[in-house]
């Protein structure tokens, strides 16, 4: 079998891991499947390039909708890693040739900017989600109404990265978080959360990239708590890390996209309690009081933390669970074995002309607040301006824009995201102002606002906003 798949990027990413540790157990397992992958958007890893042609995989980068379409007609089926990307979303809006369609979300489709659509469940044969969460979604909703097959299988994670795990001993309890540190990803009190942990034995190690770790370290500085944490950066070694922690703590923002989360996955491997808060995608991964503790408040959490750093009977018992449910559920040969099948049966199926995603020929902002269903309201009304709309209705729309969250404004698939996509776009550039002037950025927002002008939006759309 010749599988196709198309991601938006390849840059080190879950999703991207996730398809080289496929094709890592397909090869040790004689499974009959090629890949090819279309990546869209540059650049792309080294690393995981040099990783992937290693595993025999070619990678397409930024192919013309030309080589798009010959590769989807070479291939047998065709894989979308999908999640909201403008250059994604533009693709799944084209004329496509007739295929076998399988979808395959990297995201957990419950929150902005990150939605999983009814229209998306229109699209494939065959609809693969990454969290039990993700089938209350339309897309999933929208699948099984047409009889497409929809299945929850979590993303691989490379478990070898642990083999020869041990604990270290050390000094105190020390609460581990490993990912990405950003403030579209962990939770906006991440730092207030862990420093009303008490115990001067208890200390974090917070590993990871992003942009967010010096405002972080700032805020533990200015709580004369400096002693308390520590960032060692990005870590490929993540055996090493896990070594040395008691706790896993990973509080996320609460409308994060986070789905079957590697992190959380390898943390449990490893024979970590994890502790995280209920109420995104990732939650279903843990079970309270089994193999971690969920906190329905922002307030369980640094209780949750106390609680396990005082009791070492309990983080063992809750640890040793983690570890026997990461290898029944989330071992990546067995679950590997899963996606494989699945697969394979599309070849049974017809090929079919897919039903584009809507937004074609549309403006940036169109394309935008279609990509979120019907969530994306108060930017279409926004849109509409005073054509369809009251002065009320515009600024309660326009209102709801300026207080978006930091993932939706900021985030993949958020405003930014896109205007950086359709840098011509007036509206884009509006709905960032707003973005900006609400965040305490000014000059940013002066900016866009003035753009904004002179690729044509009246001067008195924005003067309300100006003062």
């Amino acid at each position: 079998m010749n599988l196709l798949h198309i991601i938006p990027r390849f840059i080190g990413g879950g999703p991207e891991r996730h398809l080289l540790c496929l094709a890592e157990a397909w090869r040790k397992a004689l499974v009959p499947i090629r890949q090819k992958i279309a990546v869209l958007d540059p650049p792309v890893s080294a690393p995981l390039l040099i990783k992937a042609r290693r595993l025999g995989i070619e990678l397409l980068v930024t192919p013309d909708l030309a080589a798009i379409r010959a590769a989807i007609t070479a291939a047998d089926a065709v894989a979308i890693e999908f999640w909201n990307h403008p250059l994604l979303y533009d693709l799944l809006g084209q004329d496509l040739p007739p295929a076998r369609w399988v979808v395959r979300s990297a995201v957990a489709g419950l929150s902005l900017p990150q939605i999983l659509t009814a229209e998306l469940g229109k699209f494939p044969d065959l609809l693969l989600l990454s969290s039990d969460a993700s089938l209350t979604t339309a897309s999933a909703d929208a699948a099984r109404l047409r009889g497409c097959r929809v299945e929850s299988i979590p993303a691989l994670a490379d478990m070898s990265r642990l083999d020869g795990f041990r604990p270290r001993p050390h000094e105190g309890i020390c609460v581990g978080y490993l990912g990405l540190i950003e403030p579209t990803k962990m939770h906006p009190r991440f730092a207030d959360l862990c420093l009303a942990v008490s115990g001067d034995n208890v200390r974090f190690e917070v590993y990871g990239a992003g942009t967010h770790g010096q405002a972080l370290q700032e805020r533990f500085d200015l709580a004369a708590a400096s002693d308390r944490v520590c960032f060692p950066g990005q870590v490929e070694d993540i055996r090493s890390a896990f070594e040395e922690m008691d706790i896993f703590g990973y509080p996320l923002a609460p409308d994060t996209y986070a789905t079957s989360e590697k992190t959380i996955q390898e943390a449990m491997w490893a024979g970590l309690p994890v502790v995280v808060l209920a109420g995104n995608g990732a939650t279903p991964l843990v079970q309270h009081e089994r193999t971690g503790l969920v906190c329905q408040s922002e307030a369980d959490y640094p209780a949750a933390i106390e609680r396990l750093a005082k009791d070492g009977d309990l983080r063992r018992r809750l640890g040793d669970a983690a570890r026997d449910h990461a290898r029944d559920h989330f071992d990546p040969d067995r679950n590997a074995a899963r996606f494989g099948h699945l697969f394979l049966s599309t070849l049974d199926s017809e090929r079919q002309s897919p039903v584009p995603l809507p937004g074609r020929g549309q403006s940036g902002a169109k394309r935008f607040f279609k990509s979120l269903g019907p969530q994306g309201q108060a930017f279409k009304v926004s849109m509409a301006g005073r054509e369809g709309y009251t002065a009320a209705e515009l600024a309660a729309a326009d209102d709801l824009i300026k207080r978006s969250s930091v993932v939706l404004a900021n985030g993949e698939g958020g405003i930014v995201h896109y205007r950086q996509a359709y840098p011509q776009d007036p509206h884009l550039r509006l709905w960032c102002a707003l973005t900006s002037m609400h965040a305490g950025n000014t000059a940013s927002a002066e900016r866009d606002f003035r753009t904004a002008h002179e690729l044509g939006l009246p001067a008195e759309r924005m003067q309300d906003h100006r003062g």
